[in-house]
């Protein structure tokens, strides 16, 4: 499903009128660097009408910081909502917020949730208010949620959003390097943004010039960053939290490019704490792998993100040589 339809139906969502039990909760989830943000930006602008109240945006959990407490989240919207000043003590805080958003109709947007404990302080039974978020793993113990999973754009979507910032003029003299270009990326939007903010900076260089600096694999995060947008940052957030074996596992399956299933865990990846099957439902439920199409319907394949795996072969390279 292209962005403009996932777009579409959470303004939808949002503007309803008629949420039934609970408030209307929307959540976007996708792996680092899929236009989360963007998105959930673009829906909110395009219900603003239906927020007279207004809206609140919190970043939950910042490149350079730990993740935003669920208290301290309350706080932070208690505060951007005026009125009295926020309490200290959590419970008198909480309510604070519960009146402020029964009474209210008003969009409170989350980026970068980690839990749903993030999410549930805002989920009052009024369904005046609503929440929209940007995920980085599934919440799937949140109640009656409206969810969507994005992830990689189509060859199509993602050679039109680099001429959309080149310019059709560009892209159709060199269309080859414009391919070699998104594929590059991936199909990842941050990356295909970023690709296209480096050439417009750079009117004077040919798309030629781009693709081949992407086509080294062991340069390719390192050229996909321009000003304070990185894809190599957008990762790195997620990578930050998690326990030691599921970074041991993301390290090990990044040494090999193909695709692997629940028989090739045993191998591939230092034993866990986790059964293999287990192991890859993490590591899906976290966005950090994807399913692929597999020669046999009764086994599931999978396959590191390519910036995932891109990361985690970059941190072996810098990683100091083990002593025998």
């Amino acid at each position: 499903m292209g962005r403009e339809a996932v777009a579409g139906e959470l303004m939808a969502h949002l503007a309803r009128r008629d949420p039934g039990p609970g408030r209307p909760v929307a959540v976007v989830v996708g792996p680092p660097g899929a236009g989360k943000t963007a998105l959930v930006l673009r829906a909110a602008h395009g219900v603003r009408e239906h927020f007279p109240d207004g809206q609140v945006f919190v970043d939950l959990h910042p490149a350079d910081s730990l993740p935003v407490p669920p208290d301290v989240l309350v706080r932070r919207v208690v505060r951007s909502l005026g009125g009295a000043p926020a309490a200290e003590h959590p419970e008198e805080s909480r309510a604070q917020l519960r009146n402020a958003l029964s009474t209210r109709r008003v969009l409170v947007v989350l980026d970068n949730v980690d839990s749903e404990a993030q999410v549930r302080p805002l989920l009052v039974d009024d369904g005046r208010s609503a929440v929209l978020v940007a995920a980085r793993r599934e919440l799937s113990a949140l109640p009656e949620r409206f969810s969507r999973r994005i992830g990689a754009l189509e060859e199509a979507d993602a050679l039109g959003a680099l001429t959309d910032l080149v310019g059709a003029d560009r892209t159709g003299a060199e269309r080859p390097a414009a391919l070699s270009i998104v594929r590059s990326c991936a199909g990842l939007p941050l990356a295909v943004h970023i690709a296209g903010l480096w050439l417009t900076a750079r009117p004077h260089r040919r798309l030629r010039d781009l693709a081949d600096r992407l086509a080294d694999e062991r340069d390719r995060l390192a050229v996909l960053r321009i000003g304070d947008l990185s894809v190599h940052a957008g990762v790195t957030a997620y990578l930050r939290l998690l326990p030691p074996p599921l970074r041991t596992a993301i390290r090990e399956l990044a040494r090999s490019p193909e695709d692997f299933g629940i028989p090739e865990i045993p191998a591939r990846v230092t034993p866990s704490p986790w059964p293999p099957a287990d192991l890859l439902e993490e590591l899906l439920h976290r966005q950090l792998i994807h399913p692929v199409p597999a020669a046999r319907q009764d086994r599931t394949r999978y396959r590191l993100y390519d910036a995932v795996r891109l990361h985690a072969a970059e941190a072996a390279r810098r990683a100091p040589a083990r002593t025998p």
